[in-house]
């Protein structure tokens, strides 16, 4: 049952991009009625996720009353699938002091109060990473609150050791984990790509599909590419994401979701598995950048059989607007934009990103002998 819209264009643009996605699922896996249906799971994905901010430097970014007006647009395009996931990027609490830069200033630091939770079911939220750089913005506390809440929500938590969301959608048992920068000890670290691959596997002993969320990699302008190699935030090491995604492909991974750029990065198709190396930007209510491309936002929706082989794909065009609000964006400037990085980044991926928004996977080409 799709959520209640209000407000006109934003119903008409809503449910009109719910009705192509349809359209397209079906076209995109060549069903026809009267072909036998596979068991099949959809999932929906965006990214970084702050709902409202508290910012130490002394401006509140709370007009909202509780965030529903500010999902209000896209909720339906995350909240109809069978999996939503999001990268949660402030604490929800009232507690705890902000974090502080070397020199006793206050650093970037978010916080989001309770008060917006509502914003998070409308979402239809089932499970979101919940370790990253900014998540233990205001300390311990803060961040003990802000779990308690996902639990009380029913919303899952990943990012932690041995923490791994389980769940069955249509007779299909889906099995999520997290991998970060180790911040806190207990944090699932995304360097040690033996550790990272020996979790995936354990994760797929037990499920027909494994979604891994990684929160790495480079930031800004200069990091709109996806190197091979070690990245960095200034002199913080983000890991080796292309080598670190590739490891979880081949663990077991069905599907990788990457997080940390604030703008859309790549996309890769490795192993016949998808790999989203940065979902930028969804709902960013505070003092960040939106300037392009960090503007640049989108709905990922991949639809995985019971095998946890790809059935379709889309990815559904969103721009931000002041201060960081997603609607949708019938000019569809994020495709031309994930296109043009993925042809540079990865030439030898057989994912097509169309005009459309449908993701295709083009024949294997072949040596004239056969092979």
């Amino acid at each position: 049952m799709l959520a209640t819209l209000h407000g006109g264009a934003r119903e008409v643009a809503a449910l009109a991009a719910l009705a192509a996605l349809a359209t397209l699922s079906a076209l995109a896996t060549g069903a026809t009625s009267h072909a036998k249906p596979r068991r099949t799971v959809t999932i929906a994905a965006v990214g970084h996720l702050v709902v409202a901010t508290e910012d130490p430097s002394g401006r509140r970014y709370l007009e909202s009353k509780d965030g529903l007006d500010l999902v209000n647009e896209v909720a339906p395009l995350v909240a109809d699938a069978d999996l939503s996931i999001a990268n949660l990027a402030a604490p929800i609490s009232t507690r705890g002091a902000p974090k502080l830069w070397a020199d006793g200033t206050n650093a970037w630091a978010f916080r989001t109060p309770p008060r917006y939770a509502p914003a998070l079911t409308r979402l239809g939220l089932d499970v979101v990473l919940a370790a990253n750089n900014h998540i233990l913005d205001f300390g311990p506390d803060a961040y003990g609150d802000t779990l308690a809440l996902l639990d009380r929500l029913k919303i899952g938590h990943v990012g932690r050791i041995d923490e791994v969301f389980e769940v069955k959608k249509r007779g299909v048992r889906v099995a999520v984990v997290g991998f970060t920068q180790p911040y806190r000890d207990d944090f699932q670290s995304n360097r040690d790509l033996d550790a990272a691959a020996a979790v995936v596997a354990k994760a797929q002993a037990g499920a027909d599909i494994v979604i891994a969320l990684v929160h790495g990699g480079g930031e800004g302008r200069d990091a709109m590419h996806v190197p091979r190699g070690k990245e960095y935030v200034g002199h913080e090491y983000r890991g080796r994401m292309v080598d670190l995604a590739h490891r979880l492909v081949e663990a077991g991974a069905d599907l990788v979701l990457g997080f940390g750029a604030h703008h859309p990065r790549a996309m890769e198709l490795y192993r016949g598995r998808i790999i989203a190396y940065a979902l930028g930007n969804f709902l960013t209510n505070g003092p960040f950048d939106i300037q392009s491309p960090n503007m640049l936002s989108m709905v990922l929706r991949v639809t995985l059989d019971a095998r946890g082989e790809l059935a379709s794909a889309e990815v559904v065009p969103l721009r931000l607007r002041h201060p960081g609000i997603p609607y949708f964006d019938p000019k569809g400037w994020s495709l031309g934009f994930l296109r043009r990085l993925s042809k540079a980044d990865f030439p030898e991926s057989r994912l097509v990103i169309r005009d459309d928004g449908v993701l295709e996977v083009t024949p294997e080409l072949r040596h004239a002998d056969g092979r």
